[in-house]
């Protein structure tokens, strides 16, 4: 069964990739047909949960040109929901991209809960 690929906020993809790792808009790509097919751990794809002092968020770890891309979402369901992506940078950068991530992912919980009075994240297709 399909998962749905959803983002929050919609800036995520392609906007935030596009901004901060053009180059690697082709692998994402891929990633999200594969999440869609697979589900939240598809194989070949290091895939690591942060646990609670993440606020529960999964990473995988792209290598594109030598650099590193982090993906940071979670699944809900049959829903996969991208809150980050950004390159692999200093660990103060990284801190900020799962406080940012955290954030989203609780903004897009509280709207969730409320789904009948908000919209409904794109999907990405």
């Amino acid at each position: 069964m399909p998962y749905d690929v959803l983002q929050w906020p919609e800036s995520v993809y392609p906007g935030e990739v596009e901004a901060e790792c053009a180059e690697a808009h082709a692998i994402l790509a891929v990633l999200i047909g594969e999440l869609r097919r697979r589900g939240p751990s598809p194989e070949g794809y290091q895939v690591k949960t942060l646990g609670k002092q993440h606020s529960g968020l999964w990473q995988i770890n792209l290598r594109f040109r030598g650099r590193q891309i982090r993906v940071l979402y979670a699944p809900y369901e049959q829903s996969i929901v991208l809150f980050r992506i950004h390159k692999k940078s200093s660990p103060q950068e990284q801190e900020r991209a799962y406080q940012l991530a955290a954030r989203r992912k609780r903004e897009y919980e509280v709207r969730r809960g409320n789904h009948e009075h908000h919209r409904r994240p794109r999907t990405l297709h």
